[in-house]
């Protein structure tokens, strides 16, 4: 089949131009490469003074592209060379370029006057009818072309066609090779992809089991406590418990698939925010905004503990002044994001990278809390819905993490 496939993207010019004008050489016969429309991709080989002189003026050249592209198309329909009389009287050949049954090109040859010409019209195909040219030049550049047998011409294009069908074969083996390396190199990233992202959870189902130790007793105790908060008219202690209570029984409930409404997410920061402030008193401020229409969205479990976390352990514990906690939800097309803001000294676009990318961490045999909640995102949306994370203005102002998701509702089930 002709294709669109362009030669000189499979084959080196320089090098098919050199294996050109040698063969000329050394067979005495004009040479020159065309792409599948029939215009040279080379620069003609000891073309005869004859067509170089025809092809000066144009009605004459198109005539030459226009028997070109006609030898190359019966070599490909032959799958073989196909010697022809083109439309100035002259025996030519081509030879087809084929690359896994598909045409690019063909390499032309010839311009020759043939010894035994009657003897071989019935061997040999012709464009059409003969162009009446004339011009006492033109006839003394043909006069003056060297007769050939049809053997020696013959020869001449089965020697060109073993020598550009092994360039071709041995071209497409190393395409394949390249392929399979390229698939194979794929392959070996999604492994390393999976095998970490299975390193992730097993870390992950391993706090779960820590975290799940005796959780009757935890609650049964909690329960105690809270009813001594209760007779003892202590109302911040019987809040701080009832906060502790709502997060431990949160982060103990078993989301198989990972996944839970936003309002649940959203009552596990305040209750967490809540038991910080009462640590931390006038230190610590937070706010959170996210309108109520959206609580029905799913979201992944646990997505905003890590982010807590990371805001407690290096902003307020680090910083002198009131620190500040700001969470907010609003759409974007048709996703969904949560952005967290906080007012600490913030984080340089290099360490973002090495955070992401788990630079720092991946020799260690661990992984730091950001760089798995990107893990999570990307494994449960793909990654478009990776973690961003910039400081607009840093040391100034922050830290900003927004965390995107689908907009989805929960199904009634989850």
């Amino acid at each position: 089949m002709v294709t669109d496939i362009k030669l000189e993207e499979l084959i080196d010019i320089n090098i098919l131009q050199e294996i050109q004008d040698i063969f000329a050489k050394s067979t005495n016969v004009a040479a020159v490469t065309v792409d599948y429309e029939g215009r040279p991709i080379t620069t003609p080989s000891n073309f005869t003074n004859f067509c170089t002189e025809i092809r000066k003026d144009p009605k004459w050249r198109d005539k030459c592209y226009k028997c070109d592209a006609y030898g190359g198309i019966q070599s490909l329909i032959n799958r073989k060379p196909h010697i022809y009389k083109c439309h100035a009287g002259l025996y030519d050949f081509s030879v087809p370029l084929v690359i896994n049954n598909n045409y690019i090109g063909a390499i032309l040859g010839g311009q020759s006057k043939l010894i035994d010409e009657d003897e071989c019209d019935e061997k040999t195909g012709a464009f059409g009818k003969l162009s009446k040219w004339s011009g006492e030049k033109l006839e003394k550049c043909y006069n003056s072309i060297e007769e050939k047998k049809y053997d020696d011409l013959e020869s001449a294009a089965d020697l060109i066609y073993r020598i550009s069908t092994y360039m071709l074969e041995n071209k497409f083996v190393n395409m394949i090779k390249e392929e399979l390396m390229q698939k194979e190199t794929k392959l070996i990233e999604e492994e390393k992809k999976r095998v970490a992202l299975e390193k992730t959870l097993r870390e992950l189902k391993l706090k779960t089991l820590q975290y799940q130790i005796n959780p009757h007793f935890i609650f049964n105790a909690l329960n105690t406590i809270q009813n001594l908060a209760y007779i003892e008219q202590a109302p911040k202690t019987l809040d701080i418990i009832h906060s502790f209570s709502d997060l431990i029984r949160y982060s103990l409930r078993n989301e198989n698939e990972g996944i839970t409404y936003l309002y649940d997410e959203i009552n596990y920061a305040e209750s967490y925010m809540n038991i910080q402030k009462v640590r931390f008193g006038e230190k610590i401020n937070y706010s959170i905004a996210i309108d109520k229409k959206y609580h029905d969205l799913k979201c992944p479990f646990m997505i905003l503990q890590p982010v807590l976390d990371n805001f407690i352990k290096y902003v307020v514990e680090k910083n002198i002044k009131t620190s500040e906690l700001r969470i907010k939800g609003y759409e974007d097309s048709n996703n969904f994001i949560i952005e967290v803001i906080d007012n600490g000294d913030g984080i340089s676009a290099e360490n973002i990278k090495r955070i992401i990318e788990d630079i720092d961490y991946k020799n260690k045999d661990k992984s730091t809390s950001l760089y798995n909640i990107n893990q999570r995102l990307i494994s449960l949306y793909g990654q478009e819905y990776k973690l961003e994370m910039y400081s607009a203005n840093f040391k100034t102002t922050g830290l900003i993490i927004n965390i995107k998701i689908p907009m989805v509702e929960v199904e009634n089930n989850v």
